[in-house]
């Protein structure tokens, strides 16, 4: 009697074993039917995603009805782009064609074009730019094809931004002093196979007259970056823990983004400025994100997210410092949540975060599967509301 019985706990010790096995795995994304996302984008709006992950699979998410949606299995993993102002969006196919289309399934046009590795478009659709896989990056398509910057012999873009006025390309870094070269002289077209690589980094470029503004320096190794809503200012960060900003009216005045625990390194005197540091709970101690940086997203027009790198053996740490632009000092702290863990195990993965800062809609991409986290931000409460977990 008594071996049944242990034999009866044993199986029903078993079985409740796999359901909380299967109900983690879930919850992480592990039965999703796509794979981990490789790039995605928001509506201005905040009512769709789409995103494409390392498969090819094109997913098309409803935000306001929690929707999900496979419109395409032949899709290159890094291209997708959502066209600001619209329900519409970009994306290559693994034949190298441009696909423009919106929300209901209707293509707009598409062309031809060589393989990208980073490409974005205006809002009415007349101003596109693309790089290759050597890094060179290109205005137009067809036998409208401008060279934009040729001076490079290898390397892909981790950003390639696009405003009103300017161009913001981001790429692996080595550091220099300088805050900034401004008006660089350095000719971006080098036609010559010999390439002296003079633009590579994080470069700020006028869009009318596409020539470089400024090269921007402070960063080292793989490096992020963004251009604020309003076009005044650029933030950058990095895998070495040197996150800046710069004001674009002012590019020699370079900030260094505070540290939760540290505050501000003053150069000058050769300690940290801890002048304005926010005390932390014992919560926020623990569980701050490395200051190592993935990703920034807008959630409001002054208001950003830092995103840093997240260990899968510290899976916990997902407290995120809150900035507002021209402030080098963080402002608060939102909790991205565990479960599942967001895709801030990888420096390559900052095209898996995006947002809409009219909107306050910030989405990430998974860590594990190829679904999404979708968060409601609320500014006057600085709070980060999940409002969807999608698999």
């Amino acid at each position: 009697m008594m071996n049944k019985l242990t034999k009866k706990t044993k199986i029903l010790l078993g079985v409740i074993g796999l359901l909380f096995l299967s109900i983690y795995a879930y919850t992480q994304g592990f039965f999703s039917t796509t794979k981990e996302i490789a790039s995605l984008g928001v509506s201005t709006d905040g009512n769709y995603a789409a995103s494409i992950d390392w498969k090819g699979n094109l997913v098309l998410w409803d935000i306001q009805n929690k929707e999900k949606t496979v419109l395409s299995r032949n899709a290159s993993g890094g291209s997708m782009y959502f066209i600001p102002n619209s329900h519409e969006f970009m994306w290559q196919d693994k034949d190298n064609v441009v696909h423009i289309q919106n929300v209901k399934g209707d293509e707009i046009f598409s062309f031809p074009h060589f393989k990208t590795f980073g490409h974005a478009i205006s809002e009415d659709k007349t101003f596109y730019i693309s790089a290759n896989h050597s890094g060179k990056i290109y205005k137009g398509y067809g036998d409208n094809l401008i060279p934009i910057y040729t001076d490079t012999p290898i390397g892909n873009y981790e950003n390639l931004r696009l405003t009103d006025k300017y161009i913001l390309s981001v790429r692996y870094t080595n550091s220099r002093k300088a805050p900034a070269e401004i008006n660089p002289t350095a000719n971006p077209i080098n036609p010559s196979i010999y390439k002296k690589s003079s633009y590579d980094g994080v470069t700020l470029w006028d869009r009318a007259t596409l020539k470089p503004i400024a090269r921007l320096y402070g960063n080292a190794g793989k490096t992020t970056g963004i251009i604020s809503p309003d076009e005044k200012w650029v933030i950058t960060g990095d895998e070495n823990a040197r996150n800046r900003m710069w004001g674009i009216d002012n590019l020699m005045n370079r900030f260094s983004l505070s540290d939760p625990y540290d505050g501000i390194y003053n150069l000058s005197v050769g300690e940290y400025d801890k002048s304005r540091l926010m005390p932390l709970t014992k919560e926020q101690f623990n569980r701050a994100m490395r200051d190592k940086t993935v990703a920034y997203a807008f959630l409001t027009d002054t208001d950003f997210i830092r995103i840093g790198y997240i260990y899968e053996d510290e899976a916990d740490s997902t407290i995120a410092s809150i900035y507002t632009v021209g402030d080098p000092w963080l402002k608060g702290f939102v909790d991205l949540g565990t479960s599942p863990m967001i895709s801030a195990n990888n420096y390559f993965n900052s095209r898996t975060f995006a947002s809409s800062p009219q909107a306050h809609i910030l989405v990430t991409g998974q860590a594990h599967g190829g679904g999404i986290n979708v968060y409601k931000y609320h500014p006057d409460k600085m709070e980060l509301e999940k409002i969807w977990v999608a698999h």
